[in-house]
């Protein structure tokens, strides 16, 4: 086992299934010890079973500041608290300006950015507290790039990248040892995508070739790529780096 998350404790939200799951298992082989969240319950139980007794799991709705209380004080009791957080729960659903209504919207920002707010918000105390801390936010290509279908999606991520700056700038300021860093994703090869591709209708095969197409490097990218990228940032290796922003999108916005 290498060590790279040796002696620190990990929160991460979405880690049921795909992105956060490949974050957790990646984590816990770098010697982490996990706090796992998820609205999937069962799901985020199972993965925190598979890893052992290094890992817990709490049923999570990121959108709720009373959960993220609860989930919090639960962490502090049975770990004594975490040095990293990982904002990666979010949805993604599309709707166009003209067609979605204001419900879409509201619960597109209130699970994609108000749930981050929530985090590093609620977060801090137990973070400005400790040792060297590390923030990781997922964002996504569509903060920067345009889709006609997702106008909340890329709204909500973006201001995720705007806070996110905000608060390295502020924590560094302030004296805290916590840089608070994002990782843009293009698609990823996850249940999400899969969601995604079946809510355009038509042949998948065809839906996902004009994914792939999109992506100047003529894929898209694996959990596992993506997760490389949050590791390093969430490491010691990244000690000096605050405010920044990786994109692991295969060129997409370029």
């Amino acid at each position: 086992m290498s060590a790279r998350m040796q002696g620190k404790t990990a929160l991460v939200t979405g880690a049921a299934e795909g992105l956060g799951r490949s974050v957790a298992l990646r984590f816990a082989a770098e010697g982490a010890r996990l706090i796992l969240t998820d609205i999937q319950t069962e799901k985020v139980h199972a993965v925190a079973a598979g890893i052992g007794d290094r890992a817990i799991a709490f049923a999570h709705d990121v959108s709720s500041e009373a959960d993220w209380k609860r989930v919090l004080s639960e962490s502090v009791a049975r770990f004594g608290g975490f040095d990293t957080l990982v904002n990666n729960a979010a949805i993604s659903e599309k709707g166009d300006i003209e067609h979605s209504g204001f419900a879409h919207w509201e619960r597109t920002r209130s699970i994609n950015l108000d749930s981050v707010f929530l985090g590093c918000n609620l977060s801090l105390p137990i973070l400005k507290n400790g040792g060297p801390a590390s923030i990781v936010n997922v964002s996504s290509a569509l903060a920067v790039k345009a889709h006609v279908e997702m106008p909340a999606y890329s709204a909500a991520k973006a201001g995720v990248e705007q806070m996110t700056r905000s608060m390295a700038l502020y924590c560094a300021r302030a004296g805290y040892s916590i840089r608070c860093n994002l990782v843009r994703p293009g698609s990823i090869m996850t249940p999400m995508q899969e969601r995604v591709l079946a809510a355009r209708g038509g042949a998948r095969d065809e839906q996902f070739q004009k994914t792939l197409a999109a992506h100047p490097m003529g894929r898209i990218a694996s959990t596992d790529e993506v997760a490389n990228a949050i590791l390093f940032l969430a490491s010691d290796e990244a000690s000096f780096i605050t405010g920044a922003c990786i994109a692991v999108d295969g060129g997409l916005t370029l």
